[in-house]
């Protein structure tokens, strides 16, 4: 009994460890349907959530939409010439990115000719450009970790950035085209700007003009990315996305869940194996 109740144990506490079959694009069609139909997408209404870990990349072609990665992975092939994009969503109005995670791609995300769109809470990893934006305004790029990416984000104008973490990106956190391109790097006081892991400020005030005495987690000077471009607030530690930890949270209650059940079947087992021996 012993050594049945420690073998499920052990297959529920490795199932996270078991990865998708599937690979390949997947798309989200402009009348919502998921083609392939067996990419590991559910759809619930206005809803997209990945199920499983992802080889390959998504394309978004409709607007008004949620795609939640649940805290699983979309991932990449090696990183060449070739312009491979983790998540497309070019052309696009009022798309919500959350909670997935992005890693070997050219662009992880890519908005073009895109507008009012929302990053939240992704963590983007060992990509050339973490988050790439062409010619596209009035989006938020909030909560999310980029880290190790050559480029943290290739960015465009009139695009607000605030509680992400831009840690050991390769050449740059943000590289621009033009001087001329300036976005928005802070939320204002308190709620504050980025993280960033060059920054090497001190937090010894506190306050909107960070005059008074005291800290408040936010750097004492500006963390400045070019005369146009400025963190008013950097962040003195990283920002912590309570969505991602949700997200990896109910996984686990998953888990759990799936591993007892696995031992509760094992012990009916067991019980009716031993019983039908004692009654010979």
């Amino acid at each position: 009994m012993l050594a049945f109740l420690l073998l499920a144990l052990s297959f529920a506490g490795n199932i996270q460890t078991v990865k998708s079959q599937f690979s390949g694009p997947v798309y989200i069609r402009s009348d919502g349907s998921i083609d392939p139909s067996t990419a590991p997408i559910q759809r619930v209404g206005d809803v997209y959530t990945l199920r499983e870990t992802l080889v390959g990349n998504i394309t978004v072609e409709k607007d008004n939409i949620v795609v939640d990665g649940a805290a699983f992975t979309i991932e990449g092939t090696a990183i060449g010439n070739a312009v491979t994009i983790g998540v497309d969503i070019s052309f696009r109005n009022n798309v919500t990115i959350k909670n997935m995670q992005i890693r070997s791609f050219v662009n992880g995300i890519r908005l073009l000719n895109s507008s009012n769109n929302n990053l939240i809470g992704n963590n983007i990893t060992e990509n050339v450009d973490g988050i790439r934006i062409d010619n596209s305004t009035g989006n938020s790029i909030v909560g999310n970790n980029i880290t190790a990416n050559r480029h943290g984000t290739h960015p465009f104008q009139n695009n607000k950035f605030y509680n992400n973490n831009f840690v050991n990106s390769t050449d740059k956190d943000v590289y621009f085209d033009s001087l001329d391109h300036i976005d928005i790097w802070d939320n204002g006081h308190p709620s504050g700007g980025n993280y960033w892991s060059n920054y090497t400020g001190i937090d010894q005030k506190k306050g909107p003009s960070q005059s008074e005495a005291g800290s408040d987690g936010t750097g004492d000077t500006p963390f400045v990315i070019n005369d146009g471009n400025i963190d008013h607030f950097p962040l003195i530690a990283p920002f912590h996305e309570q969505g991602q930890v949700q997200s990896s949270q109910d996984q686990t209650w998953w888990l759990i869940g799936l591993g007892s059940v696995v031992v509760l079947v094992i012990v009916i087992a067991s019980v009716l194996l031993f019983r039908k021996r004692a009654k010979k």
